[in-house]
């Protein structure tokens, strides 16, 4: 008779028949019914044959592994052979062929082996195990020894993360269970090896060095092969036992598999030479339980391990993009050498370590958030966290909970509890773009905030201290909105300590050509172009243009452009976008129908002087007589009207 064994849930195994053709899946339909969601309707099948059980995938979602390798064909299915679905293993068994199977394990070489445990046995069953078997006092002593074992063990967790030395604790804590035995080893089987090597070893006998090292892989192969924990008796009085086992001198082994959840290890196998004991069915039992623990130990330790190295790479990346942070937000990194950049970036300078609230004011696009970014990173806090909201992106309702963060079952949602931005930012920086978007219920937590370093989160009733410093951002007239009760003046006055204002680019034009410049580098380093740079006209152009939208328009423009420019070459006025193009006339007419004269004839000046240089090719001197003037007239009104 065929079966499969379920041994998902250890003491817990669950037994299917196999007929001819049998339909695994999670549909009720099916022969081995499996309540996974990981399991799909019908899931794999097994057929039977003259040449024995095959396995095959029918199309799962999931797939379907025999001995932890997915199968992409159908498979002969060896017995004792591992078939995974979805999160249940099963073993396969085919009672019709033990007896014939003797190329897999000849007779001769197992004789010893008088009992193989089926799968590791459960802790908390050990003791009912012997208890069941006799109920006298030797068995209840026993019993009490096992747990104390168990006690030792977690004792061995709790203290001990390095997982070999904890390996060698555990073997001397085995040593003192099995007095009689000499020799104890982990061995392990690296991926796509066909052999085990030894991890961990201690011995009692220092005499014999060179036999340390030894293990019977026939041994350590089937242990693993069949899941069962092995007890050998009296090997030397076997000629068929391997030639390792001899050559060590052991006379009584247990081998034990290292069976965890996903998968097996390799072995934990203990040896003892003594002539006058033998390993019992009752040690098999006890050691098969402390293999199983010892199975999730190092499974739990690889994964912790795995844990640490990426821990510590995230560390490591998180330092170097907090590096390249710090560089990429200096001061020097600020383009400009307008009287009016030049003034602002002084008087940042002065405040970067000051505790108190910053109020970054400007139009949309004049670089707020560069702003404040340069002046957290050359603080005292730029090792600490930096942090951004935009509260115009954030819903009026959400907002509270993003900055204070709430508790499980706060309101519909909240499944657990959750940090809010101002715990994020501890001992940092908070950065709060577009402040004057804020709703004035959670203005009014933000002055608590300010005002007592301390918050509740949303639901919550325990008071948590911070220590943030607040740099604020805004395009609106915050004054104008304390009128009309949009923005409350006490909140205003506690943000407004140092207040920090960014020129428009309309205000400081002789910075438009050293940002171009600066944009095209990073650009084009972005999409693998080359350029040499913008023709003369373009640049009177670009620097003559009023951009509303300010530097964050201006990069807009200089990307679009070098996208759309043919590679290598000048870029010229027929490559700007046509507002820009157009813009000179356009501000003329809308003087002209205001009546500000002095505007318009600037304006005239200007667009006559441009199409003179274009006409002209850039030549000065022909330019003015084109124009009527003497050449230094024409010097003087470029420098007066920045034409470049």
């Amino acid at each position: 008779m065929a079966e499969l064994i379920d041994v998902t849930i250890p003491g817990q195994e669950k037994k299917y028949s196999l007929k001819d053709i049998t339909i695994i899946g999670r549909a009720p339909t099916t022969d081995v019914m499996l309540d996974d969601l990981m399991v799909s309707r019908h899931h794999a099948k097994i057929s039977k044959s003259d040449e024995g059980y095959f396995i095959e995938d029918m199309c799962s979602r999931n797939g379907v592994f025999l001995n932890n390798e997915r199968i992409i064909t159908p498979q002969v299915i060896p017995g004792g052979g591992q078939i995974g679905i979805g999160q249940h293993t099963l073993i396969f068994r085919n009672t019709e062929s033990i007896h014939a199977d003797c190329t897999a394990y000849p007779s001769s070489e197992y004789t010893q082996i008088i009992m193989a445990s089926k799968d590791p046995v459960p802790i908390g069953t050990i003791g009912e195990k012997i208890s069941h078997e006799t109920a006298g006092k030797e068995e209840f002593e026993r019993l009490q020894k096992s747990l104390k074992i168990f006690q030792d063990i977690t004792k061995a967790i709790d203290n001990i993360f390095d997982i070999d030395v904890l390996l060698k604790e555990i073997i001397q804590i085995i040593f003192a269970v099995f007095p009689h035995a000499g020799r104890c080893f982990v061995a392990s089987q690296d991926p796509g090896e066909d052999t085990l090597t030894i991890r961990t070893i201690q011995t009692r006998d220092t005499t014999l060095p060179a036999e340390e090292n030894l293990l019977s892989q026939t041994l350590a192969q089937r242990a693993i092969r069949e899941r069962k924990s092995l007890l050998i008796m009296d090997t030397q009085m076997d000629s068929g036992v391997s030639v390792s086992i001899k050559i060590i001198g052991a006379n009584s082994i247990l081998c034990a598999p290292l069976i965890c959840p996903q998968k097996t290890l390799g072995i934990l196998q203990i040896e003892s030479k003594s002539k006058n004991y033998e390993f019992s069915k009752a040690d098999l039992d006890l050691f098969t339980g402390i293999a199983s623990q010892v199975a999730l130990l190092i499974y739990n330790a690889e994964l912790l391990d795995v844990l640490k190295k990426a821990k510590e790479r995230v560390e490591f990346e998180n330092k170097n993009l907090k590096k390249q942070q710090r560089v990429s937000s200096s001061f020097d990194d600020i383009i400009g050498t307008s009287l009016k950049i030049k003034e602002t970036v002084e008087l940042v300078k002065k405040v970067v370590d000051s505790p108190y609230s910053i109020l970054i004011t400007g139009e949309s696009g004049t670089g707020k958030e560069v702003i404040a970014k340069a002046i957290h990173y050359n603080s005292s806090r730029s090792g600490q966290p930096f942090v951004v909201l935009n509260c115009a992106a954030i819903p009026r309702d959400l907002i509270e909970s993003e900055l204070f963060g709430y508790e499980k079952g706060a309101f519909t949602g909240a499944m657990g509890t959750k940090q809010g931005l101002f715990e994020v930012a501890d001992k940092g920086t908070i950065f709060l773009d577009e402040i004057g978007e804020m709703h004035v219920q959670a203005q009014a937590k933000l002055l608590r905030v300010l005002q007592e370093k301390e918050l509740q989160r949303v639901g919550g009733t325990r008071t948590i201290k911070v220590d943030v410093r607040i740099l604020a951002a805004t395009n609106k007239d915050l004054k104008a909105a304390m009128i009309g009760g949009g923005f409350r003046e006490d909140l205003f006055y506690r943000l407004n300590v140092v207040p920090v204002h960014i020129p428009p680019l309309r205000e400081r034009k002789e910075d438009i050509p050293l940002l171009i410049a600066h944009f095209l580098v990073v650009i084009c380093a972005d999409v693998g172009k080359r350029f040499k740079g913008f023709t003369p006209e373009a640049l009177v152009f670009l620097s003559n243009y009023r951009w509303p939208g300010n530097v964050r328009e201006l990069r807009n423009v200089v990307e679009r452009v070098v996208t759309l420019s043919p590679d290598d070459g000048m870029i010229g006025v027929e490559m700007l976008p046509q507002e820009i193009c157009n813009k000179s006339a356009v501000e003329v007419q809308k003087y002209k129908s205001a009546g500000i004269l002095y505007e318009a004839q600037k304006q005239l000046e200007i667009e006559m002087i441009m199409d003179a240089l274009k006409s002209t090719g850039g030549n000065k001197s022909k330019a003015a007589e084109l124009l009527g003037i003497s050449r230094k007239v024409l010097y003087e009104k470029i420098e007066a009207h920045k034409i470049l």
